[in-house]
């Protein structure tokens, strides 16, 4: 009940007031990838030192807030450490109730693992698998053959479990607006009473210092309709995700239209992005560097509450950042303007 009560004060509070450490964060843990996307091109960096398990359980200690974390990458599962920095995650932050991970499907056992090693935790996560067509577009758009029977694999695998909330999920590009209706029907046909309630479903963003995708036009600003059509097919589910959806999807004309973004955003208010090498962002989008942690002693605190991080906010502020409507940034804006709009 603490975790409940926990997520619901510091709501309240970022619709009136910054945060004095965030209450949601997204955590890249890795930028390896086992895919060669056409839309992301993570794959493409040069490998760097990750920070390690002592420093991260140093960042943690230092985010007292935290209700909510979005785990990424890269690929999670190719972090070799990953449920020995899962375990350190929860072990130092009791408020979490939200525990969401992303994961492109292609190592369905250690996903397996991984889940199974959560739940030992007293942690029920949330699962976004990805998928992006039918066999042959979601193959041919992730670069590597298989990659669709292999999400199919890691999602029916998840299942199993009856306490997590995993979905499939689609991002929306002019690379496969027009072959979804194919990839709806084939999982009808594969997947066992498999519903719209399943899927969840982004639009494409790009971004230099996450998805290293800059300069790849992947906009699908010119099929609003078939945008919301798909947006509006999840109507069952869980309650939290069914009415960030729905809000989600009343922003859409807004975003598409060029506007940088429907509501008030968060970051830098009461969330922001953690990338593998200690460099915090204000989002998975905005690539300006508020700090090094490795500069502080990962102490998180320091940065957050730093002039630099109030300049950046305020140009946030102004919209002088590049905008999007993505879920891990429109879902936290989204819940804070439902007082303060």
């Amino acid at each position: 009940m603490h975790k409940k009560m926990a997520f619901i004060k510091n709501i309240l509070a970022s619709n009136f007031t910054r945060l004095q450490s965030p209450y949601k964060i997204t955590f890249a843990v890795t930028y390896k990838c086992n895919l060669k996307c056409k839309i992301c091109k993570i794959w493409q960096n040069p490998p760097q030192r990750e920070v390690g398990i002592e420093e991260i359980e140093r960042i943690f200690k230092s985010l007292s807030n935290l209700s909510w974390i979005d785990l990424t990458g890269g690929e999670i599962t190719l972090r070799e450490e990953i449920i020995e920095i899962i375990k350190v995650i929860i072990k130092n932050s009791d408020k979490i109730l939200i525990f969401h991970i992303s994961t492109n499907g292609q190592l369905p056992d250690k996903m397996f693992l991984i889940v199974k090693e959560i739940l030992k935790l007293d942690v029920v996560p949330f699962i976004n698998v990805s998928i992006d067509g039918p066999q042959l577009i979601n193959d041919r758009l992730r670069g590597v053959n298989g990659a669709y029977e292999a999400s199919l694999e890691t999602f029916n695998k998840l299942k199993q479990f009856t306490k997590i909330h995993c979905y499939l999920s689609c991002t929306l590009s002019n690379f496969n607006i027009n072959s979804v209706d194919d990839l709806l029907s084939a999982l009808k046909k594969e997947i066992q009473n498999f519903d719209f309630s399943d899927m969840h479903f982004n639009i494409f963003h790009a971004s230099a210092h996450y998805y290293n995708n800059h300069g790849i036009d992947g906009s699908v600003n010119s099929n609003p309709g078939m945008i919301k059509n798909y947006l509006s097919l999840c109507k069952k589910g869980h309650s939290v995700k069914v009415f960030l959806e729905n809000e989600y999807l009343k922003g859409v004309d807004y975003f598409l239209q060029g506007n940088k973004f429907p509501v008030k955003c968060q970051a830098l208010n009461a969330t922001c992005f953690i990338d593998p090498f200690g460099r915090i962002y204000p989002c998975g989008m905005y690539s300006e560097v508020l700090g090094e942690l490795s500069s502080c002693n990962f102490d998180f605190k320091k940065i957050w509450n730093s002039e630099k991080s109030s300049q950046i906010r305020r140009s946030i502020q102004a919209k002088k950042c590049p905008g999007c409507w993505s879920p891990c940034e429109a879902y936290p804006a989204i819940l804070g303007c439902l007082i303060n709009r």
